[in-house]
């Protein structure tokens, strides 16, 4: 018994640590990202013609903004953290057959 409330205990303090780190990559994200929108202009060539920038223009995605490529490595964190939102949840199921029973 006192195994079983171990491990959980190391599961949940993990757990807590995922949770951390993530909003710490959030609250980085939001920082460094209005820093560089609104202090650094940078852009980069990676193929060809192909930029990276911190800005948008707009010109058919031959430019590529810095918030976009890391708001989607953002979104895979969150996504591994808090689990993938699934409108069909464990208990949809449930709830729908009761919803439906008082009708």
């Amino acid at each position: 018994m006192d195994t079983l409330k171990n491990k959980q205990l190391i599961r949940a303090k993990q757990r807590i640590d995922e949770i951390k780190k993530f909003y710490k990559h959030a609250v980085a994200y939001v920082l460094i990202n209005l820093f560089l929108a609104f202090v650094w202009n940078f852009t980069f060539k990676i193929f060809g013609d192909f930029v990276i920038s911190n800005q948008f223009d707009g010109d058919n995605f031959t430019s590529l903004p810095i918030w976009l490529i890391w708001g989607i490595f953002l979104a895979a964190h969150a996504i591994k953290t808090f689990g993938f939102p699934n409108a069909f949840g464990k208990d949809w199921e449930e709830r729908k057959i009761k919803e439906f029973m008082k009708e």
